[in-house]
């Protein structure tokens, strides 16, 4: 569903992403890997189109993104950034609601019965119904970080990219949070495409995963042959054990302890 083919970006004559080449298949959930500065949120941001390449191109459905109109992309593609500056004084249902602006008939008729009722499912699926009412500028990073995948999801996308969705949420948000997105991968088809830093809910939830390192892909794969001592050593830099449990990989680091860890 998702095709980039040689794509390179850069900028300030610094290249941040080289000769990228990738496919992303329909109903998949993919977690892009990486340390810090590989390229993941570049990468990410010009699927959506908010960079422009140097080279190469993405499509979508055989199409070139950048021969898309605006309106369409956006009722295929759901964005949750890592980071919102939106500063109105709104309520949770009211900013949800917002997601469904690519499916208005009409601007001036504003929004319809349907897309109050898709609204109200959403804020039921994600868990979000005691903060209805709430004024979003009230809400901690954690809350309105899932407020933000709620607002993607109520624009009903084919595709749905996240750029560390859980990077403000404690474990138990966290799991619930990609668990609603896993079983939309699953049960309607979404394809998913979600940068992560940690690993192993990476493991745990990713059929498929990217892994990057000094803006260019590494390596391709699943958690069985991604998640791997050597491999993350080369990459990140730390030795590691993995464990198996059901089937699927963990990484337990392993630190050169000083003495400090044992006061």
């Amino acid at each position: 569903m998702i095709r980039i083919e040689n794509l390179s970006f850069g900028y300030c004559k610094r290249n941040i992403l080289k000769n990228i080449n990738l496919s992303f298949k329909e109903g998949s959930f993919t977690g892009i890997l990486g340390p810090n500065g590989s390229g993941k949120s570049t990468l990410l941001k010009n699927i959506l189109g908010y960079l422009k390449p140097n080279s190469g191109s993405v499509f979508i459905n055989d199409e070139n993104i950048n021969h898309m109109k605006r309106k369409e992309y956006a009722k295929l593609v759901g964005f949750v950034p890592q980071k919102s500056g939106f500063s109105m004084a709104v309520s949770v249902e009211e900013f949800i609601l917002l997601g469904r602006i690519p499916h208005l008939k009409n601007k001036w008729n504003g929004f319809e019965k349907n897309d109050r009722e898709i609204t109200d499912e959403i804020i039921k699926q994600m868990n979000l119904e005691k903060f209805r009412e709430r004024n979003v500028l009230t809400l901690s990073g954690g809350e309105f970080q899932r407020v933000l995948v709620a607002r993607a999801l109520c624009q009903q996308p084919k595709i749905l990219l996240l750029d560390e969705p859980t990077s403000a949420l404690d474990l138990n948000y966290a799991v619930e949070l990609l668990g609603v997105v896993k079983e939309l991968s699953v049960y309607k088809g979404i394809t998913v495409v979600t940068v992560l830093h940690d690993l192993n809910l990476a493991s745990f939830f990713c059929s498929d995963l990217v892994l990057m390192k000094n803006g260019g892909v590494y390596m391709t794969g699943n958690q069985n042959n991604i998640i791997d001592s050597d491999v993350l050593k080369d990459v990140y830099g730390f030795d590691s054990k993995i464990i198996e449990d059901g089937g699927i990989p963990y990484i337990i680091p392993v630190c050169k302890s000083r003495g400090v860890l044992n006061v």
